[in-house]
């Protein structure tokens, strides 16, 4: 019985000690090569919303939305709080609902849509949706292109890059019309992007790469103080226009279907590359309503923004108890025979 015993201990430490071995050199080059592990995407989402979005930062974001009459972006916190399982405030709640009857929404879209549609202002949701209309149809193009062109004149600053998409406009208009409606993707997508440049949510680096696109289209300088003149002068540019945005129409258009022009007018803000554009439409779809809220508090328009990867480092320090009864069992296994044989050795003397 004794020798049985004895030979089962020292099985038992000989394993323990390979699996010591194996489990230390599986970290070690783990760690060394910064080895991940694939998460769930619907896990990463879940993970982040509940670092990001505790119900103190919810109820604070949603009640500045509603001061600023941004009655959208508030039914996206609430919508967000209530899939978290963190109700917002009862007061809140009855604002928001206020804010949503049809009386107030009513006079709230006809005021604003009808300031945006004039002026092309963006001072709200709904007088953004007035300056994306306006300028789905050719007034405000012209209407751009007059006041570029009046700010040349004077000599005042003026944007070569709006002077550049309304006159890209202009000539996609045509082209819708002569195609039967082939160029409406692009022309949306005009529209989309001059909103988001008068909203202030067109990002520096994706101006940067959106003049870089125009000016293999057209020259924005051949639009002069006169400014339809130089329209005139580039009637041949809606066939290239076309060309250059077809594939930024085709993203900015998906994710207009999804969201509204004036939702995705707003999430411009955290495009900043073709890449992040590409990724609008997947996440408006991802999250509906909750999209520009989920977006505000990560600071990401992309579903590659939410980590699917997890550090073994990382992955060891969360679960550091875990580790260290892991480690600690395979250590006790490797010296069992050791402190067996101590324990016969000690008995027989005695």
């Amino acid at each position: 019985m004794g020798a049985r015993l004895a030979t089962a201990v020292d099985w038992t430490a000989r394993l323990s000690r390979v699996g010591l071995c194996l489990s230390v050199a599986a970290v070690a080059i783990g760690t060394a090569r910064d080895f991940g592990f694939a998460v769930p995407l619907d896990v990463a989402i879940e993970r982040t919303l509940a670092d990001v979005a505790p119900r103190d930062r919810l109820e604070r974001q949603a009640r500045a939305a509603l001061d600023a009459e941004d009655v959208a972006l508030a039914r996206g916190y609430v919508e967000l709080a209530a899939e978290l399982n963190r109700p917002l405030s009862g007061e809140t709640l009855a604002r928001l609902a206020a804010a949503e009857t049809p009386g107030a929404s009513a006079w709230r879209s006809t005021r604003g849509f009808a300031q945006g549609f004039v002026t092309g202002a963006a001072a709200g949701p709904a007088a953004l949706a007035g300056a994306v209309a306006s300028d789905l149809t050719v007034i405000g193009d012209v209407r751009d292109l007059i006041g570029e062109g009046a700010k040349i004149a004077r000599g005042e600053e003026h944007s070569d890059l709006m002077i550049a998409l309304a006159a890209a406009g202009v000539g996609l208009t045509a082209a819708t019309v002569a195609s039967g409606g082939a160029a409406a993707p692009a022309k949306v997508g005009v529209s989309i992007l001059k909103a988001a440049r008068r909203a202030g949510t067109l990002t520096a680096d994706f101006a940067a790469h959106l003049t870089r696109t125009l000016s293999r289209a057209a020259d924005a300088r051949r639009v002069d103080a006169a400014g339809l003149r130089g329209v005139r002068a580039g009637e041949g540019a809606a066939t290239p226009a076309l060309r250059a945005f077809g594939g930024m129409a085709g993203e900015l258009r998906a994710a207009s279907a999804v969201a509204g022009p004036a939702e995705t007018v707003r999430l411009m803000k955290f495009v900043r590359s073709g890449d992040d554009l590409a990724d609008l439409a997947p996440f408006a779809r991802r999250f509906g309503v909750k999209a520009r809220a989920v977006a505000e508090l990560t600071g990401r328009a992309s579903l590659r923004g939410f980590r699917t990867t997890i550090r073994l480092g990382e992955m060891i320090l969360a679960h550091l108890w875990a580790a260290l009864l892991w480690f600690g069992g395979l250590l006790a296994g490797a010296v069992s025979n050791l402190s067996f044989r101590a324990v016969r050795f000690a008995a027989a003397r005695v």
